[in-house]
């Protein structure tokens, strides 16, 4: 989990069905002794760190169930708490338009040979953008022992070994 990619993520078959996954799960939350609560729902649940020992960069895993022939399919995905993805992608998506944007108009001033000075306001936009992955890989780095026993403590639940692609 020390990857480069921002959302770790894992897809495993398990066989036994959606409901007992989910009893394990909803068990062993209740007799939990590790610090970790969550929720289980019709057809997905999510597990994440106490409030007490939260921080700013906690992790929280989103697992979806999907029945198929062989068992269920379990579909997992860490992130940051979702109010915190949601600031970074919405962040990340602000900073790719105005780069966007201020590099079409200084393009086309420039094509026109007129002075397009709005240019060396790209230099600036990169270093946020490069700012922004750093601050968000900086903050991976500090959820990462909470991301482990998270993990763990899914892996406890299903006594299974879960693998993270």
């Amino acid at each position: 989990m020390t990857s480069i990619r921002s959302r770790p993520r894992f897809k495993q078959v398990n066989p036994r069905s959606a409901e007992e996954i989910k009893n394990q799960i909803s068990s062993k939350l209740k007799d939990n002794t590790q610090g970790i609560k969550g929720g289980v729902f019709s057809e997905h649940f999510h597990l994440e760190i106490i409030k007490k020992e939260q921080h700013f960069w906690s992790p929280h895993l989103n697992v979806t169930l999907e029945k198929t022939d062989e068992g269920t399919i379990l579909r997992g995905k860490y992130g940051p708490n979702p109010t915190i993805w949601a600031i970074f992608a919405f962040s990340y998506s602000s900073l790719g338009i105005s780069f966007l944007f201020t590099a079409m108009a200084g393009l086309v001033k420039l094509s026109l040979h007129q002075e397009s000075q709005i240019l060396w306001v790209l230099p600036v936009l990169s270093l946020f953008i490069l700012g922004l992955y750093i601050a968000s890989q900086t903050g991976q780095k500090l959820g990462v022992e909470q991301t482990f026993r998270i993990h763990h403590f899914l892996e406890e639940s299903l006594e299974t070994r879960i693998e993270i692609a």
